[in-house]
């Protein structure tokens, strides 16, 4: 492969065309060396679509391969294209201190990419005629001591105004050697009623207590743990084998998959009491099921087509210019039309990273263990999936 790759790319740099810029230079190389010269039945079948894959695979680890070696990058990566897996590597470890080697396999915590399994539980039981989007809060988890104007569709979108559960529990919980669970949580939440944000819809507010409350009323209508209601409902029938909402057993079960997360500094975080509510966060996943994640979105596996295209679409606009939060996903409106669905994550030493571009069928999954901004920009990579208008800077 790589005298392919070499041979791709001298022809890229001597016979360019005027005004091309260096993909385009690609392009016009593979189709000359494969359209114009000698064919050989007995060599490889290798095709121009194929060589440019390959050369697009060379760029993408070229540039991930000096993010590692320059900027420290420690984690799993990976790009697909239409359904095909372009590029998928693990650098650095999975734990510094045992020098145990990151592969491919390797299990992060997802931190607010969490949130759209969560927004995915809540569709799925719409989608069946379980509840609506504008039900009330109120009549869906007894007890709730805020407005009974918040709907569902409200912490969805993060524009119910309720202050953030995470404030709270490290406040009053003083044993933060336990882990705490989601009804624990709620009891708290509604017994001590921190005060408000804003009004219901009066503006968006990122918040992880919209889809904390949004798990404790899928256990509601249920009767099941989040935990297992995902496992039941997603990642079993995805084959997703190496996901899972916290739980301490499959913690265990996977315990030579996990990752520890580290600090820009190398400083560990251990095990935290509040990881263990979830809905905001604490879905652990690699790349791998990330991708089955992906291509059930596109082929409405689960949820059906006019399900995803609320998610997509139905969102309120953010304060940034062509950003909006549609059901668990950030929203990038490009000038042509299409829309960058993504979200990313931080979370006690993770950093995660979701993209998923319909309009050429692009997905991007980067996981990382260590939070020293060292994929913070992405351009090169965006640019050359062909994201265009969507800058991470």
């Amino acid at each position: 492969m790589r005298h392919l790759l070499t041979t791709l790319l001298v022809f890229a740099g001597t016979f360019i065309p005027t005004g091309c810029n260096y993909y385009d230079a690609v392009q016009h190389a593979v189709a000359t060396s494969f359209n114009h010269g000698p064919y050989d039945s007995s060599a490889s079948h290798t095709t121009a679509e194929d060589s440019l894959l390959l050369v697009k695979e060379h760029q993408l680890d070229s540039i991930f391969q000096r993010m590692h070696s320059h900027r420290g990058f420690n984690g799993t990566v990976l790009v697909a294209q239409k359904g095909d897996i372009l590029y998928q590597e693990a650098f650095g470890y999975k734990n510094f201190r045992s020098r145990e080697k990151m592969d491919k396999d390797a299990i992060f915590q997802l931190a607010s990419v969490s949130k759209q399994f969560t927004a995915a539980a809540i569709m799925l039981l719409k989608q069946r005629g379980m509840l609506k989007y504008s039900d009330k809060v109120t009549s869906l988890l007894p007890g709730f001591p805020y407005s009974e104007e918040i709907t569902v569709k409200h912490l969805l979108t993060h524009r119910s105004g309720l202050p953030n559960y995470v404030y709270l529990a490290e406040e009053k919980i003083k044993d933060k050697d336990n882990p705490v669970n989601n009804q624990e949580m709620l009891k708290l939440f509604f017994e001590e009623k921190p005060s408000i944000y804003g009004q219901p819809d009066g503006k968006f507010y990122y918040n992880n207590t919209n889809y904390f409350l949004l798990a404790c009323i899928v256990e509601k209508i249920s009767g099941i743990s989040f935990s297992d209601f995902m496992q039941k409902e997603f990642f079993e029938p995805l084959e997703m084998q190496n996901t899972f909402v916290w739980n301490e057993e499959q913690i265990q079960k996977h315990a030579d998959q996990m990752t520890t997360g580290y600090s820009g500094r190398r400083k560990t975080f251990n095990p935290y009491f509040i990881d263990s509510v979830t809905g905001d966060k604490s879905v652990y996943s690699c790349t791998e099921d990330m991708f089955k994640w992906d291509m059930s979105l596109y082929s409405h596996t689960i949820l059906n087509k006019e399900t995803l295209e609320e998610a997509f679409n139905d969102s309120i606009l953010e304060t940034k210019r062509d950003r909006n939060y549609g059901f668990g996903y950030r929203l990038h409106h490009i000038s042509d039309g299409s829309t960058v669905v993504f979200h990313g994550g931080w979370w006690r030493g993770y950093a995660t990273l979701f993209v998923h571009y319909p309009k050429n069928q692009t997905t991007l999954i980067v996981l990382s263990n260590y939070l020293n901004k060292s994929y913070v920009n992405l351009n090169s990579v965006l640019d050359l999936l062909e994201i265009p208008e969507f800058k991470r800077v």
